[in-house]
C-alpha cells in the first residue's frame, strides 16, 4: 500500500496544531508537528516533508521568516500559510515571502484538506511542458524544467506556485487564460475560488521578473477576464 504524502504541521497553538494533525490524519497523510519556527525548520532539514502548513504569528520565528528562508535556501517545497488576520497587505506579505497559499482561521476542514491535496498534486505534477523550457524577462531567466531562476549570477527565489503559474502561461503562450482557468490549473481547486488569488500572484511575479505593473510587457491583462503571457526568445525543449 503507498503511504500518503508527510506533511509538517507548524503552530505553537497546541488545539489548534492538534485539530489540523487530525484532520490531515484522517484523510490517511503523516503528520509531523512543530511548535515554532525554529523547531520547523530543523524538521524540514532532517525530514523533508512533502509540505509545509505554517501558522504566520509564532515566537521565535514567525511563519513569514520560515518561509523566507526556505526559499533562500532554494527548497520549493509547497507552503500553505494559516492566519486569523484578513488583511490583503499581510497576505502580500506572505506571498511575497513565499508562501504558496493563504488560509484564513477559523476555516472549514474540507477546505483545508482541498488545499492541501492541490498543493501536493501540483508538486507531483511538475514535470514541465516539453514545448518550452526556457523563458526570458530581460536580465531574468526562468528555467522550467529545472525550476530555477536568475539574474544574472543572482538567483531570483520564484515559489512551486509561481513556476506552475509560469507553466500554465507559457503552454498557451500569447493566448489569454482566464482566472478561473488559472485557479483549476494552478491551485486544483474551484470550491472555494478566490480570482484575487490569481490577482496577487500576477502582481508579485511581476515584481519578480522585472515587469512593470502598470504598463506590462510580458505579463499583460487579457480583453475581459485572465492573463496573456509573452517573453523574450523562448527556449523550446529538444
Amino acid at each position: 500500500m503507498k503511504l500518503l504524502p508527510r506533511i509538517l504541521v507548524v503552530d505553537d497553538e497546541k488545539p489548534m496544531r492538534a485539530s489540523i494533525c487530525q484532520c490531515l490524519e484522517a484523510e490517511g497523510y503523516r503528520v509531523l508537528e512543530a511548535v515554532d519556527g525554529v523547531q520547523g525548520l530543523d524538521l524540514i532539514a532532517k525530514e523533508k516533508p512533502s509540505l509545509v502548513i505554517l501558522d504566520v504569528m509564532m515566537p521565535n520565528l514567525s511563519g513569514l521568516e520560515v518561509a523566507a528562508e526556505l526559499r533562500r535556501l532554494g527548497l520549493t517545497i509547497p507552503v500553505l500559510m494559516l492566519t486569523t488576520r484578513q488583511e490583503i497587505s499581510e497576505k502580500v506579505e506572505g506571498l511575497g515571502a513565499g508562501a504558496d497559499d493563504y488560509l484564513g482561521k477559523p476555516f472549514d476542514r474540507r477546505e483545508l484538506v482541498a488545499r492541501v491535496q492541490a498543493l501536493l498534486r501540483r508538486q507531483s505534477t511538475t514535470q514541465t511542458t516539453q514545448a518550452i523550457s526556457v523563458l526570458r524577462f530581460g536580465e531574468v531567466e526562468v528555467d522550467l524544467a529545472k525550476h530555477t531562476a536568475s539574474k544574472g549570477k543572482t538567483p531570483v527565489p520564484l515559489t512551486l506556485t509561481e513556476f506552475a503559474l509560469l507553466e500554465l502561461l507559457a503552454k498557451n503562450m500569447g493566448a489569454p487564460v482566464s482566472r478561473d482557468l488559472i485557479l483549476d490549473a494552478v491551485w486544483g481547486y474551484t470550491y472555494f475560488p478566490s480570482t484575487r488569488t490569481v490577482d496577487t500572484h500576477i502582481w508579485r511575479l511581476r515584481k519578480k521578473i522585472g515587469d512593470n505593473g502598470e504598463t506590462p510587457r510580458w505579463l499583460k491583462k487579457a480583453q475581459g477576464e485572465g492573463y496573456v503571457l509573452t517573453c523574450d526568445a523562448p527556449e523550446r525543449a529538444s
